[in-house]
């Protein structure tokens, strides 16, 4: 197996939305790949990057919860790996990044609304589950997670 030279670094929106659109929204409108909250000037976007090609990425941004407390929750929204690149430790390593970050911004918890294929994945990071599982509107089915920085 190749191992490639990757580097987590930030990015603007537009740079994820193609992987957000394959992986996220398949078969639905790439308008559905912006976020209301994506050009705010408190939200980032990370993504782990080989050959200008992007492998997995993720987006936070401040946003409170009334399912766990908190001072200072930051939401993840928009995490996505190219099918090509799966468990092969690529969102691992941007998450474990993008905590380090969380926490110099005073962050204290960090929350997803995460599908199901997914929770495992959270699971070994560190993420609890809340409640039950609910439906998003043309995505599937969701649990509530969090995780304490």
């Amino acid at each position: 197996m190749q191992v490639l030279e990757t580097q987590i670094i930030s990015v603007d929106a537009e740079k994820i939305r193609n992987l957000r659109h394959a992986e996220l929204r398949p078969g639905q409108d790439f308008s559905t790949t912006s976020y209301l909250r994506d050009h705010d000037a408190d939200t980032f976007h990370m993504a782990c990057m080989a050959d200008e090609k992007v492998l997995t990425c993720a987006t936070f941004y401040p946003e409170k919860t009334n399912r766990v407390l908190a001072k200072k929750p930051y939401r993840l929204r928009g995490m996505a790996t190219d099918s090509n690149f799966r468990r092969k430790g690529y969102a691992r390593d941007l998450m474990k990044h993008s905590f380090q970050k969380l926490k110099s911004f005073g962050a204290d918890i960090l929350w997803c609304n995460a599908r199901l294929v997914a929770i495992s994945f959270y699971e070994s990071l560190g993420f609890k589950t809340i409640g039950k599982v609910f439906n998003i509107e043309g995505i599937g089915p969701h649990y509530y997670m969090y995780k304490k920085l």
